[in-house]
C-alpha cells in the first residue's frame, strides 16, 4: 500500500476572485507554500478557497455550494458558479454563532450546530442575500453549554438521523447527561438519544458505505506524555457500544488517577490507533471514480496536529485502507508537509469529496481550503502555456476549439477539408512547444472541453470521448439523440459531468438546439430549434442551472435556465457568434467567427470592448492554464494565436 512519492513543485494556481463584502480572497501565503506538500504520483493539490477559519463542511444539494463552519460566530457559502473547481464568491451567511462549527445538508435544509444549540436553515445556496438569522429554526437546546470540547461536529446517517458529537468538558473527569457521547435525533430534533458512550472529544464522523456504520474519529486524554495515549478511530456499528473514556485515557492505555477505578461496562476498542497528539478530526470514506480504484471505500482523515507534544507530529492526511469484507488492514501518509523542521504552515481540519470524486480539505490555520485531485500527467504540472505564446501556431487545418489541461498542455480540433470524413483530429500542444496528434480519423471535429481527464468533442452528429492517452470512444452517436443532430458544434460540462452540446442546425437554423448528454451517454434535448435561439454554438456554465449560449446566426447572447427553460436575451451585436469563456476575473469574453473579432465584457449585459479585429475566423476560444492568454483558434488561417490578457 506504499504508493510512490514525491515533492509537489510547479503547482497550477489561478488568482480566485472572491466577491463578498465580508470575505476578500488573498491566497498567496497558502499559495506560495503548496510546494512543500509530499503528494503520491498523480495527484494535485490548489487553493480552492480562501474561509477564515475554515472547519467541518458540507456540500449544498442542486447547487453545490460548500457550507462551512468556524469555532467562531460565522458560517460561511463557498460558491463555484462555473464549476471550474475554483471557488468565484464566499459569502458570510451566518455571524451571530456560538461556536458554530458543525453543518450539515440534509433535504434541502443546513443544520448548524453550536456550542449549546443545533438549528436548521430552509433553502440555502439558491439565494445567499437571504436573511438567515431571521429563518433560523432552532431544533435542539440541550447541549452542554460548557466551551472545552465544545465545537460539535454532525452527520447524517443513512437511517436518517442526526448524529451530533458531544466533547467532554474536560481533559479527563466523571461525566454526565450527554457529554462525552455521540447523540443522534430525528431531522425536527425530536426523540434524541445517546448513540455511543465513552467518547472523549470525537470532530469527525463518516458512514461506511457498504455497511452503514458509524465511525469516528477521537482525541484523547492530553499530559500523559510525548506517546501516549493513542488517537483514535472507532466503529460504532449499533447503538448502545461504550468505548472507554474516562476509564481508557485511550486505546488501553489508563491514566493513573483512573488506573484503579472499575470499568462498569464491556468497552469497544478502536479498529485503529494513531501516533499520539495527531489530533485526527475530520474524515471521509473515499467513494468517487476519480481516485485509483484502489482508494474505493478507505477513510481519508485530517490529522490537526500536535499542540501539547515536544517534537510536532500530525499535520496531515492519513489514509486507512480497508479490505473486501470492510476491516482495517493498515494506514499510510496520503500528504504531508504542512509541518517543516518543527514550524506548521496549515492544519489540516475537514474532508468533503465533491461530486467529481476531488477532495476539499479544510484548513483552520492558514484560512483555506485545499482541493486534492488525481489524473493522468498532473504531477507534471507547470504553469505555463508554452514556448511559443508569443507566436501563433501554425501549420493547422481548419482549427475550431481549444482547451487548456492543467498540466499546460493544450489540445486543439482540427476540421480537415470540411464535409469530409475521417480526416479531422486532435492535436497536442505540449508545454515544451512541441506538437503531436492525440487522436484522428474524426470527421468534422469542433467543441472541445475536458473533464475528469477526459475530452469530449463534438464531431458533426456523435459525441467523442477521448482519454489523455488518445483512447476513443463513441460516447452518443447519431442514433442516441432525440432530435436530428446535425451540426454539433460547442461542448460545456457542468460539475457532475454533464454534458451539454449545442447544435447549431442547418443555415436557417432547422434542428438546432442544445442537448445534455450524462457521464454514461444518455441524451436528453435541454431546447429544440423551436427556442427563439437560431443557431446555438457557444456555451458557458453561467451559475446554477443557468447556460450563456451565443448565437451563431444572430449574433445575440442569451441566458438559459436548465430548470425552467426559460431563455433571455442579454446582449447582441457579436455577429456569428462563436466562442465564449470566462477568465478568473470573472470577465467575459466572446469571439465572432463571421467578422474575425474577439470581445471582452464586463458582464453578459455589459457594454463589449473590442479586443481584437484582424483575425480571418476568430472560432472557439478558452483560456491558457496560467489565465494569462486567451486560445483563439483562427480556424481559415489555419493558426492558433495566445491573445494576452491585460
Amino acid at each position: 500500500m506504499n504508493a510512490t512519492r514525491k515533492t509537489l513543485s510547479g503547482l497550477l494556481f489561478s488568482a480566485i476572485g472572491m466577491l463578498s463584502a465580508n470575505v476578500l480572497a488573498d491566497t498567496t501565503d497558502a499559495e506560495k507554500n503548496l510546494h512543500k506538500l509530499n503528494v503520491p504520483e498523480g495527484f494535485n493539490v490548489e487553493i480552492y478557497a480562501e474561509v477564515p477559519n475554515a472547519r467541518q463542511m458540507a456540500l449544498g444539494q442542486s447547487t453545490g455550494t460548500v457550507f462551512v463552519g468556524t469555532r467562531n460566530k460565522q458560517v460561511y457559502a463557498v460558491v463555484d458558479k462555473d464549476k471550474d473547481r475554483k471557488a468565484d464568491q464566499v459569502v458570510t451567511i451566518l455571524d451571530d454563532l456560538k461556536v458554530g462549527n458543525g453543518v450539515a445538508m440534509f433535504e434541502g435544509n443546513l443544520y448548524v450546530a453550536e456550542q449549546n444549540r443545533i438549528a436548521r436553515y430552509a433553502a440555502p445556496g439558491f439565494d445567499l442575500s437571504l436573511p438567515f438569522a431571521d429563518m433560523r429554526e432552532v431544533i435542539f437546546e440541550d447541549l452542554p453549554d460548557k466551551g472545552h470540547h465544545g465545537w460539535r461536529y454532525i452527520a447524517f446517517g443513512p437511517d436518517g438521523k442526526l448524529y451530533v458529537t458531544v466533547g467532554a468538558p474536560c481533559n479527563i473527569c466523571d461525566v454526565n447527561g450527554y457529554e462525552a457521547t455521540i447523540i443522534r435525533m430525528n431531522p425536527d430534533g425530536s426523540d434524541a438519544e445517546i448513540y455511543a458512550e465513552g467518547v472523549r472529544n470525537s470532530v469527525g464522523m463518516d458512514f461506511q458505505p457498504e455497511t452503514g456504520a458509524l465511525f469516528f474519529t477521537d482525541n484523547n486524554t492530553d499530559m500523559m506524555g510525548d506517546d501516549n495515549p493513542p488517537g483514535e478511530l472507532n466503529a460504532a456499528s449499533q447503538i448502545g457500544q461504550h468505548f472507554g473514556f474516562p476509564y481508557y485515557a485511550g486505546g488501553d492505555a489508563r491514566h493513573k488517577d483512573w488506573a484503579d477505578k472499575a470499568v462498569p461496562t464491556d468497552v469497544t476498542f478502536p479498529v485503529a490507533e494513531f501516533q499520539a497528539h495527531t489530533a485526527n478530526l475530520g474524515f471521509k470514506f473515499y467513494t468517487g471514480k476519480q481516485f485509483p480504484d484502489t482508494y474505493q471505500g478507505d477513510a481519508i482523515i485530517a490529522q490537526h496536529g500536535s499542540w501539547n507534544r515536544t517534537e510536532p507530529v500530525g499535520y496531515a492526511l492519513v489514509r486507512v485502507t480497508f479490505d473486501d469484507n470492510h476491516n482495517v488492514t493498515g494506514q499510510e501518509t496520503f500528504i504531508d508537509g504542512w509541518l517543516n523542521d518543527g514550524e506548521a504552515w496549515g492544519r489540516p481540519t475537514d474532508v468533503l469529496q465533491l461530486p467529481d470524486g476531488s477532495l476539499l480539505v479544510s484548513d483552520d490555520y492558514n484560512g483555506v481550503i485545499y482541493r486534492i485531485s488525481y489524473g493522468e500527467n498532473m504531477e507534471k504540472a507547470v504553469v505555463k502555456t508554452s514556448t511559443s505564446q508569443s507566436k501563433p501556431l501554425t501549420d493547422l487545418v481548419m482549427p475550431e476549439s481549444a482547451i487548456a489541461a492543467p498540466n499546460g498542455n493544450i489540445y486543439i480540433t482540427e476540421i480537415g477539408e470540411f464535409g469530409k470524413a475521417g480526416d479531422g483530429k486532435v492535436t497536442r500542444l505540449n508545454a515544451d512547444g512541441s506538437t503531436q496528434t492525440l487522436a484522428d480519423n474524426l470527421n468534422d471535429p469542433k467543441g472541445i472541453d475536458l473533464f475528469n481527464h477526459h475530452l469530449y468533442v463534438a464531431d458533426v452528429d456523435q459525441l467523442v470521448k477521448i482519454s489523455l492517452d488518445g483512447k476513443t470512444e463513441i460516447l452518443a452517436r447519431a442514433a442516441d439523440f432525440p432530435g436530428k443532430p446535425v451540426f454539433l458544434n460547442d461542448v460545456e460540462i457542468d460539475g457532475k459531468g454533464n454534458i451539454f452540446v449545442s447544435d447549431s442546425g442547418d443555415d436557417d437554423g432547422k434542428h438546432a438546439g442544445i442537448y445534455r448528454v450524462t457521464p454514461e451517454g444518455k441524451v436528453t434535448e435541454v431546447i429544440s430549434d423551436k427556442s427563439g435561439i437560431k443557431r446555438p454554438n457557444g456555451l458557458l456554465n453561467n451559475g446554477v442551472n443557468q447556460l450563456l449560449v451565443a448565437d451563431f446566426g444572430t449574433g445575440d447572447l442569451f441566458t438559459l435556465n436548465l430548470s425552467s427553460g426559460a431563455i433571455k436575451k442579454v446582449n447582441q451585436g457579436f455577429g456569428g457568434a462563436d466562442g465564449l469563456v470566462r477568465d478568473s476575473n470573472g470577465q467575459l469574453y466572446v469571439s465572432d467567427w463571421a467578422n474575425g473579432k474577439v470581445w471582452q465584457l464586463s458582464e453578459p449585459k455589459a457594454t463589449p470592448l473590442l479586443m481584437r479585429d484582424d483575425f480571418v475566423s476568430a472560432a472557439d476560444i478558452a483560456l491558457s492554464a496560467d489565465g494569462k492568454h486567451l486560445l483563439v483558434p483562427d480556424m481559415k488561417a489555419g493558426e492558433m494565436t495566445f491573445l494576452p490578457l491585460h
